[in-house]
């Protein structure tokens, strides 16, 4: 762990994730409500009561009469709760789009309202402890990411002394301004649905395209590494090396969806079927990433193991076409604006 601190701070992030997935999943509590404005709904959960009232629900418009926001104020009664006279104590709080309100341990966020605007759902977890496991998770991920880059002795280290610097920082720059224009192209035009009405959106959606045109270029590079032997182990190792920010980018790209999703539907994940081709991508390359140990493995030549590499890194790609575009069309779901 002393030679290479960043490499196992990533698995023991990953791992710190699923063990927050694990307790959400065995011991959180979530579901429905439906709270309208001329009557006391009660929930029960967490071994507590709550009784919910609907005090106002306004939709907010931009000037061009489109839903920006959605704002519930309610009034909460909890039964275990009591004031400094022993009395039963009644608290105010906001629920908007994307600001969820939290409430002693539970958290609450919009999802729909009546027709007639008296009555509005919401979708509600108790979970402080598997979403605090969860996020734990994610910060340590982040920082492993980020120190990968600057770990010594590292096998990424190892494959950049071997390219040219000035073809990796044009290679770079140019995945960056690709990705720039793919975002401007692919994030939905206003006006804009209230959910994605949050900076959210242009980070999640930039980070996935620099992902997805980093893997595109690997993919090109697998076409060329098949069609061109005499460069087949050049064009690996550039592969190679743009595979490591290529899935780092990926994987915060899924994780900051993940946290955007907490904030609108109180869940982090639902296994929508967006989310679900995303995680299977990340997880196929990961395996590519693998690739060096595998191939010592493998009682295969060096030249097998180079065409190897190169056939998956162009049908890896199939993967990625479906989760953006396949999905979309076919399966829905709701990321069907997407």
């Amino acid at each position: 762990m002393q030679s290479k601190p960043a490499t196992w701070l990533i698995h023991i992030a990953l791992a710190t994730i699923v063990v927050g997935a694990c307790v959400t999943h065995f011991f959180g509590e979530q579901g429905e409500v439906h709270v309208r404005a001329d009557q006391a709904t009660s929930l029960t959960a967490n071994h507590s009561t709550l009784t919910l009232f609907l005090w106002d629900f306004q939709i907010v418009n931009d000037a061009d009469g489109n839903p920006v926001d959605f704002i519930s104020e309610l009034r909460l009664l909890d039964r275990g709760a009591k004031s400094k006279e022993q009395g039963l104590k009644v608290d105010e709080g906001i629920v908007r789009m994307n600001k969820p309100l939290k409430y002693h341990g539970f958290r609450f966020c919009q999802s729909d309202y009546d027709s007639d605007q008296l009555g509005v759902v919401f979708t509600y977890n108790y979970d402080p402890i598997g979403i605090g496991i969860t996020y734990t998770g994610y910060v340590l991920l982040l920082i492993a990411m980020i120190a990968f880059f600057f770990q010594k002795r590292s096998y990424f280290r190892a494959l950049v002394k071997k390219q040219h610097t000035w073809l990796l920082v044009g290679l770079g720059l140019s995945a960056i301004v690709l990705a720039f224009i793919m975002t401007k192209v692919v994030t939905p035009k206003p006006p804009l649905q209230p959910v994605l009405q949050t900076p959210l959106l242009g980070i999640h959606v930039s980070v996935i395209m620099l992902a997805y045109t980093l893997l595109a270029v690997m993919m090109i590079n697998g076409i060329l590494g098949l069609c061109i032997p005499a460069k087949r182990e050049q064009i690996m190792t550039l592969s190679q090396i743009l595979l490591y920010p290529a899935l780092f980018c990926l994987t915060a790209g899924i994780f900051i969806g993940a946290v955007w999703a907490n904030m609108s539907w109180g869940r982090y994940w639902g296994w929508d079927p967006k989310e679900t081709w995303a995680l299977i991508t990340m997880l196929v390359y990961a395996l590519l990433l693998h690739f060096p140990w595998l191939k010592n493995k493998l009682p295969i030549t060096k030249q097998k193991s180079q065409i190897i590499y190169h056939i998956f890194c162009v049908v890896d790609f199939a993967l990625v076409l479906f989760t953006y575009f396949g999905v979309s069309y076919l399966l829905g779901g709701l990321h069907s604006y997407a």
